[in-house]
Protein backbone atom coordinates (compact mmCIF):
# COMPACT_ATOMS: atom_id res chain seq x y z
CA UNK A 1 0.00 0.00 0.00
CA UNK A 2 1.12 3.73 -1.15
CA UNK A 3 -0.35 6.81 -1.00
CA UNK A 4 0.16 9.19 -3.81
CA UNK A 5 -0.98 12.90 -5.10
CA UNK A 6 -4.22 12.64 -7.10
CA UNK A 7 -3.44 12.51 -11.17
CA UNK A 8 -5.52 12.73 -13.86
CA UNK A 9 -5.84 9.43 -14.60
CA UNK A 10 -7.67 8.77 -11.35
CA UNK A 11 -10.75 11.12 -12.54
CA UNK A 12 -12.85 8.14 -13.00
CA UNK A 13 -11.95 6.81 -9.29
CA UNK A 14 -13.16 10.59 -7.57
CA UNK A 15 -16.08 10.22 -9.83
CA UNK A 16 -17.12 6.74 -8.55
CA UNK A 17 -16.27 7.94 -4.40
CA UNK A 18 -17.89 11.60 -4.75
CA UNK A 19 -21.27 10.17 -6.44
CA UNK A 20 -21.42 7.27 -4.28
CA UNK A 21 -24.89 8.69 -3.11
CA UNK A 22 -24.82 5.91 0.01
CA UNK A 23 -21.32 8.21 1.69
CA UNK A 24 -23.24 11.13 0.88
CA UNK A 25 -25.06 11.40 4.93
CA UNK A 26 -21.54 11.03 6.22
CA UNK A 27 -20.33 14.34 4.50
CA UNK A 28 -22.03 17.73 3.10
CA UNK A 29 -22.66 16.64 -0.43
CA UNK A 30 -25.77 17.03 -1.10
CA UNK A 31 -25.67 16.17 -5.32
CA UNK A 32 -23.67 14.72 -7.38
CA UNK A 33 -20.51 16.49 -8.66
CA UNK A 34 -19.61 16.55 -13.05
CA UNK A 35 -16.43 14.95 -14.39
CA UNK A 36 -15.66 18.75 -15.61
CA UNK A 37 -15.68 19.65 -12.11
CA UNK A 38 -13.72 17.00 -11.08
CA UNK A 39 -11.53 17.30 -13.84
CA UNK A 40 -10.89 20.70 -12.68
CA UNK A 41 -10.23 20.00 -9.02
CA UNK A 42 -7.55 17.69 -9.73
CA UNK A 43 -6.06 20.27 -12.27
CA UNK A 44 -5.55 23.02 -9.46
CA UNK A 45 -4.87 21.22 -6.06
CA UNK A 46 -1.88 21.90 -5.10
CA UNK A 47 -1.49 18.99 -2.53
CA UNK A 48 -0.68 21.43 -0.11
CA UNK A 49 -2.75 21.25 3.13
CA UNK A 50 -1.43 25.07 4.31
CA UNK A 51 -2.70 26.54 0.68
CA UNK A 52 -5.38 24.17 0.31
CA UNK A 53 -6.70 23.63 3.98
CA UNK A 54 -6.86 19.78 2.68
CA UNK A 55 -5.11 17.22 1.22
CA UNK A 56 -6.00 14.14 -0.50
CA UNK A 57 -4.12 11.05 -1.32
CA UNK A 58 -5.07 8.47 -3.53
CA UNK A 59 -4.79 4.60 -2.02
CA UNK A 60 -2.48 2.37 -4.12
CA UNK A 61 -2.04 -1.59 -3.49
CA UNK A 62 0.30 -4.45 -5.18
CA UNK A 63 -1.79 -6.24 -7.89
CA UNK A 64 1.26 -8.97 -7.40
CA UNK A 65 0.98 -10.21 -11.12
CA UNK A 66 3.44 -7.37 -12.25
CA UNK A 67 0.98 -4.73 -13.39
CA UNK A 68 0.88 -1.59 -12.33
CA UNK A 69 -0.59 -0.63 -8.89
CA UNK A 70 -4.16 -0.55 -8.47
CA UNK A 71 -6.25 2.88 -7.19
CA UNK A 72 -8.59 1.67 -4.47
CA UNK A 73 -9.78 4.24 -2.21
CA UNK A 74 -8.58 8.21 -1.10
CA UNK A 75 -7.75 9.53 2.04
CA UNK A 76 -8.26 13.05 3.06
CA UNK A 77 -7.34 15.37 5.69
CA UNK A 78 -9.54 18.58 5.57
CA UNK A 79 -10.72 21.19 7.80
CA UNK A 80 -7.33 21.84 8.50
CA UNK A 81 -6.82 24.39 11.19
CA UNK A 82 -2.90 25.43 11.00
CA UNK A 83 -3.71 27.95 14.21
CA UNK A 84 -4.61 24.75 15.80
CA UNK A 85 -2.42 22.03 14.43
CA UNK A 86 -5.45 20.37 13.42
CA UNK A 87 -7.50 18.28 10.59
CA UNK A 88 -10.64 15.75 10.44
CA UNK A 89 -9.48 12.44 9.04
CA UNK A 90 -11.44 11.03 5.44
CA UNK A 91 -11.16 7.69 4.40
CA UNK A 92 -13.02 5.89 1.61
CA UNK A 93 -12.03 2.69 -0.24
CA UNK A 94 -13.38 0.69 -2.95
CA UNK A 95 -15.97 -2.15 -2.04
CA UNK A 96 -13.51 -4.40 -3.69
CA UNK A 97 -10.74 -3.60 -1.50
CA UNK A 98 -12.81 -3.32 1.70
CA UNK A 99 -12.20 -5.76 4.62
CA UNK A 100 -8.48 -6.60 3.72
CA UNK A 101 -6.34 -3.96 6.53
CA UNK A 102 -5.98 -0.79 3.79
CA UNK A 103 -7.67 1.54 5.40
CA UNK A 104 -5.83 0.86 8.77
CA UNK A 105 -2.19 0.83 6.64
CA UNK A 106 -3.66 4.29 4.55
CA UNK A 107 -4.75 6.01 8.06
CA UNK A 108 -1.12 5.08 9.78
CA UNK A 109 0.98 6.65 6.56
CA UNK A 110 -1.20 9.98 6.71
CA UNK A 111 -0.81 9.77 10.24
CA UNK A 112 3.06 10.13 9.48
CA UNK A 113 3.09 12.49 6.80
CA UNK A 114 0.61 14.63 9.42
CA UNK A 115 2.83 14.51 12.07
CA UNK A 116 6.46 14.51 10.25
CA UNK A 117 5.53 16.72 7.38
CA UNK A 118 2.86 18.77 7.92
CA UNK A 119 3.63 18.86 11.60
CA UNK A 120 0.10 18.79 12.78
CA UNK A 121 -0.80 17.87 16.36
CA UNK A 122 -3.78 15.82 16.08
CA UNK A 123 -6.00 14.39 13.61
CA UNK A 124 -10.17 13.77 14.69
CA UNK A 125 -12.46 11.10 12.90
CA UNK A 126 -16.47 11.47 13.22
CA UNK A 127 -17.25 8.25 13.26
CA UNK A 128 -21.16 6.99 13.15
CA UNK A 129 -22.00 5.42 16.20
CA UNK A 130 -23.25 2.26 14.30
CA UNK A 131 -19.64 1.87 12.46
CA UNK A 132 -18.54 -0.27 14.72
CA UNK A 133 -15.39 -1.88 12.82
CA UNK A 134 -14.13 1.95 11.60
CA UNK A 135 -14.28 2.66 15.59
CA UNK A 136 -12.58 -0.26 16.67
CA UNK A 137 -9.87 -0.37 13.43
CA UNK A 138 -9.19 4.05 14.93
CA UNK A 139 -9.00 2.48 18.42
CA UNK A 140 -6.24 0.02 17.02
CA UNK A 141 -4.16 2.68 15.82
CA UNK A 142 -3.96 4.85 18.53
CA UNK A 143 -6.89 7.20 18.60
CA UNK A 144 -9.27 8.04 21.84
CA UNK A 145 -13.38 8.00 21.82
CA UNK A 146 -13.92 11.39 23.33
CA UNK A 147 -17.79 11.71 22.92
CA UNK A 148 -20.73 11.13 21.75
CA UNK A 149 -21.90 13.79 19.35
CA UNK A 150 -26.10 13.50 19.79
CA UNK A 151 -27.94 13.27 16.56
CA UNK A 152 -24.96 14.22 14.54
CA UNK A 153 -25.97 12.94 11.38
CA UNK A 154 -29.49 12.31 9.30
CA UNK A 155 -29.27 9.05 7.64
CA UNK A 156 -32.85 7.61 5.94
CA UNK A 157 -34.59 10.45 7.63
CA UNK A 158 -33.57 9.23 11.05
CA UNK A 159 -30.94 10.94 12.98
CA UNK A 160 -27.79 8.79 14.21
CA UNK A 161 -25.17 9.62 17.09
CA UNK A 162 -21.75 10.13 16.03
CA UNK A 163 -18.40 9.45 17.77
CA UNK A 164 -15.85 12.21 17.93
CA UNK A 165 -12.14 10.07 18.10
CA UNK A 166 -9.04 11.80 18.25
CA UNK A 167 -5.69 11.31 18.08
CA UNK A 168 -2.46 13.07 19.32
CA UNK A 169 0.67 12.76 17.08
CA UNK A 170 2.98 14.68 18.84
Amino acid sequence: MRLRALEPEDLELLYTIENDRSLWWLGTQTAPLSRYRLKEYIATCESDIYKDEQVRFVIETETGDGQSPQAVGLIDLFNFSARNNRAELGVAITKSAQGKGIAQEAIKAVMAYARDIAGIHQIYAIVPSSNLASEKMLLNIGFHRQTVLKDWLIHNSNYEDALLMQCFLS
